[in-house]
């Protein structure tokens, strides 16, 4: 059943969840290591996190130059921390938001009642085939073009 998970989630399907990552398999084989199951704090509270600390201080200083910044930090965010940021980056109030609908499976807390409202977003599903959990591309393609997107109503 693993192996079929792994074919399906990694060759088979494209992941839209932006707090699921595809890592590569160098990082997958540190999944195996001590570093899989430890965790540090930036105050240094936790004794034995040397090597860590150095793992992160040298990952962040890489961040830094890479995307020339002033700060990094290497530390996970949640799916929902991860959202938030995405959407108040990428939009203003009265936008449309468009994604999966809480009733095929889409997270909740993007719709109105979550992030689009605190946002002033309008939510628009993405047309959904519940039958092989997917998005219905050709449908989608005709619903994002400007003049249909806009003229659709309100949930």
């Amino acid at each position: 059943m693993v192996e079929k998970h792994e074919n399906w989630r990694g060759k088979e399907c494209l992941n839209l969840i932006p707090s699921e990552n595809v890592m590569s398999p160098e990082v997958r084989g540190l999944l195996s290591s001590d570093f899989c199951h430890r965790y540090t704090a930036r105050n240094r509270f936790y004794m034995g996190t040397r090597f860590m600390d150095e793992v992160e201080q040298f990952g962040e200083e890489l961040a830094k130059d890479v995307f020339g910044a002033k700060t990094a930090d290497l530390r996970p965010l949640s799916g929902h921390v991860a959202d938030m940021i995405f959407v108040a980056c990428f939009s203003k109030p009265g936008d449309v938001l468009m994604c999966v609908a809480p009733e095929d499976g889409g997270y909740p807390r993007l719709w109105h009642e979550g992030l689009a409202g605190l946002f002033g977003l309008r939510t628009v599903p993405l047309p959904f085939l519940k039958d092989n959990m997917t998005i219905d591309v050709r449908k989608a393609e005709e619903a994002i073009m400007p003049n249909k997107l806009f003229a659709m109503p309100q949930p």
